[in-house]
């Protein structure tokens, strides 16, 4: 039986860097059996039309760009509500959604922001499994590497994070883990 699975990593300003992670990541999950992307397979009942390589891309953009609820929920706010808490208690519902189904998350930590610690503590904190990776060779790291690896130290039963130069030793090291959970 397939694992539902919270494909992560930096949101809204990742670069094509964790884009293409998180999409081969997605489509090897698809394609393997293994798992799918919580995120994903709820967008492909909302969204049938669209073409699954482009959803797959499609995902990793902000949900108020795709989300054919999102115009209904922002029209309907109250008066006086500031769009800002809008639209983040639109993705809080939609993100806990996608939490509450998966049983594990894989995180994409090059780029890993202030959402991406968050997350990763929801995950702890619900006792839910976190593979994690980080390239060791990244020219640009604007993250401290050294906060993410403390949460493998500080939890070791829970949050796994390795290395990766490819994104075929992604594949490999999802081939071993996820069978474990």
């Amino acid at each position: 039986m397939p694992i539902p699975c919270y494909v992560s990593g930096k949101g809204m300003f990742a670069t094509e860097r964790t884009t293409q992670f998180k999409t081969a990541v997605i489509e090897f999950l698809e394609s393997s059996g293994l798992g799918y992307d919580t995120r994903y397979r709820y967008y492909r009942r909302q969204l049938p039309e669209i073409d699954p390589r482009q959803l797959v891309r499609m995902v990793c953009d902000p949900i108020e760009s795709y989300d054919q609820d999102w115009e209904g929920y922002r029209t309907a706010r109250p008066a006086g509500r500031d769009a800002d808490e809008v639209i983040t208690a639109f993705v809080m519902e939609r993100d806990a959604l996608f939490r509450r189904e998966a049983r594990v998350a894989i995180y994409c930590y090059d780029e890993a922001g202030f959402g991406s610690g968050v997350n990763s503590m929801r995950f702890i904190l619900e006792g839910k499994p976190i593979l994690g990776f980080y390239d060791p060779d990244a020219q640009h790291r604007d993250i401290n590497l050294h906060n993410v690896l403390q949460l493998r130290f500080e939890f070791p039963t829970l949050v796994t994070v390795v290395p990766y130069r490819s994104l075929e030793e992604v594949r490999g090291q999802l081939l071993a883990w996820l069978p474990t959970r």
